[in-house]
């Protein structure tokens, strides 16, 4: 069930925003236990601002805990071993994800993309063509 609403909520969110989509997307984000809705308004939201930023950077994945784990204390989750996933190739992700108490809404985020990652490391970090 939660891999299906993943993939649900990775389309929704490649999808043009409208008020029947969000909708549908808080709908899909209730069914998570709190700290994985959290988790996932995170990504969503770290994408969409990457790709909005008009860089040659338009992602399709993320992954928090590539190559170290994402640390997450009260309404925040700092990532310093993140991947984020853009034309086929992985590149390193550190961010900082502020969110609402309900984990709904991201109210702060930082993030910086560094170098790409080696195609040789991407098995042993969990990453995937």
């Amino acid at each position: 069930m939660k891999l299906r609403l993943v993939l649900l909520l990775c389309a929704l969110m490649s999808a043009a925003p409208t008020a029947a989509l969000e909708r549908s997307l808080e709908a899909s984000l209730l069914k998570l236990e709190p700290d994985t809705r959290f988790h996932q308004i995170c990504d969503i939201e770290t994408m969409r601002r990457i790709s909005a930023a008009h860089g040659p950077l338009h992602p399709d994945r993320m992954v928090m805990d590539a190559e170290r784990e994402a640390e997450l204390s009260g309404d925040v989750i700092v990532g310093r071993g993140a991947a984020v996933r853009s034309g086929g190739k992985w590149y390193r992700l550190t961010f900082k994800c502020r969110a609402t108490p309900d984990r709904l809404t991201v109210v702060e985020l930082d993030y910086r993309i560094g170098a790409p990652i080696p195609e040789s490391r991407w098995e042993a970090i969990g990453l995937w063509r």
